[in-house]
């Protein structure tokens, strides 16, 4: 039988960025949850992922919703990771959002922004993964969040050409 917990620090070896995935439930109120098993998918489409444990309390409104958004934290907030990884009730409670109309709730400040609908949702088990179709986009040249054994850190950034 494997050791769950041995196998989580294995997979924790791999540095992540981290987002926040964000939808509307059917009473337009904002839920989110901290993720970090997100990834492009495809460029053309623009297709990208994200991994949902079917046992948080955001699956429901993200397994009903047609649109969602991930927010690519920026190294500056970690402390929105760590409060949306929380079990605070309401996580939007006190944060600051905005939305593009027909949208999913956007962070303010993140590094990217990715707006998307639906476009397919695959069973894995006690996860789901969430196929999204980018519908609109932003990002800031600021070093985004990265999570690696545990610990949050800045992505280095890279010169820029002269």
């Amino acid at each position: 039988m494997m050791d769950i917990k041995d196998y989580r620090r294995a997979l924790s070896n791999f540095p992540t960025g981290v987002t926040i995935v964000t939808a509307f439930d059917g009473d337009q109120k904002p839920w989110g949850l901290t993720a970090n098993s997100f990834t492009s998918v495809s460029l053309d489409p623009p297709i990208i992922s994200v991994c949902v444990s079917k046992t948080g309390r955001v699956f429901k409104t993200l397994s009903e919703s047609s649109r969602f958004a991930v927010n690519i934290l920026a190294a500056d907030q970690q402390d929105r990771a760590l409060h949306f990884a929380s079990n605070v009730e309401n996580r939007f409670d006190g944060t600051p959002w905005n939305a593009n109309p027909e949208g999913s709730p956007l962070l303010p400040g993140a590094s990217a922004q990715l707006d998307c609908t639906v476009h397919a949702r695959i069973d894995a088990e006690d996860h789901e993964i969430l196929l999204g179709f980018v519908e609109d986009y932003t990002h800031q040249d600021i070093a985004p969040l990265v999570y690696c054994r545990g610990t949050f850190f800045a992505a280095p950034q890279p010169e820029k050409p002269t």
